[in-house]
């Protein structure tokens, strides 16, 4: 009975009760959000296989969709229009629209097989245009999009030509999602704390940004991106191993990215 009363204890504390507080996220969660992160695309990455569903560029662009889907909804979740339940916050809502998301390639891939992603991008448009329309009634701040798309480019091009004339090399087109996605992130965020005052919720970021201030997490982005890309491209040897990871680091980074956009533009 103690050993349950300790793993409930520690339950509430770590996962239940930031929610419930809007404290943030710890690092208890983001090892433990991790780990079944990994799972999650692991077993995809399985699945994916058996169907013979190639992980390539299409797949990524698939995956923007249902990325898109997920921010929208998170961000309408603070707006109030969407009530803030477990399955509605992170990580219930990732894995909820994420179960959504695999069985929709799943199903489109038994269905249309090469064409998988007619179907699974139409399952993702139709709440996606649902969305779209609330959240165009709840615009308060538009100069947001411009803030960020103003830094978002001027970062992403000049890091892309400084990177393709280093390596003298045209950079792999999941690798440019992936750079952009991470800078949407780090554009999006940097404009919110600085601008319009927010504050970041995952520890590691926000022990830099208390530090460097809310502009230091650019570069911050730029480098362990590229780090990390060199890293999968240097060691992993499948292709759709090293896609799927590599679109892996597109969602972690494009999905809190448009979120805090969104909730930015709202004012939320």
């Amino acid at each position: 009975m103690n050993g349950m009363l300790l793993i409930r204890e520690f339950i509430y504390r770590y996962y239940i009760y930031p929610i419930d507080t809007k404290q943030g996220y710890n690092l208890i969660q983001e090892i433990t959000y991790g780990i079944l992160l990994f799972v999650m695309v692991y077993t995809f990455y399985r699945m994916c296989l058996k169907l013979k569903i190639a992980i390539d560029r299409r797949f990524a662009e698939v995956t923007v969709f249902y990325v898109i889907l997920i921010t929208l909804m998170r961000a309408l979740v603070d707006a109030g229009l969407f009530p803030r339940l477990y399955y509605t916050v992170t990580p219930g809502i990732v894995v909820a629209v994420g179960i959504y998301y695999m069985l929709s390639i799943i199903i489109s891939g038994i269905l249309l097989k090469k064409r998988y992603y007619l179907l699974s991008i139409a399952m993702a448009v139709v709440p996606i245009l649902y969305m779209l329309f609330e959240f165009s009634s709840r615009i308060t701040h538009p100069e947001a999009i411009v803030y960020v798309s103003g830094i978002l480019v001027l970062s992403y091009y000049l890091l892309i030509y400084i990177v393709e004339k280093l390596k003298k090399a045209k950079i792999e087109r999941i690798d440019k999602y992936a750079i952009f996605s991470q800078l949407v992130d780090a554009s999006a965020t940097s404009v919110g704390i600085g601008v319009f005052g927010y504050w970041e919720q995952h520890p590691v970021p926000r022990f830099f940004m208390d530090y460097f201030g809310p502009y230091s997490i650019i570069p911050l982005k730029m480098l362990v991106v590229l780090l990390v890309l060199d890293i999968f491209n240097k060691e992993v040897k499948d292709d759709n191993l090293r896609n799927i990871l590599k679109i892996t680091v597109m969602a972690l980074g494009l999905a809190p990215g448009l979120r805090n956009l969104f909730r930015t533009v709202m004012g939320v």
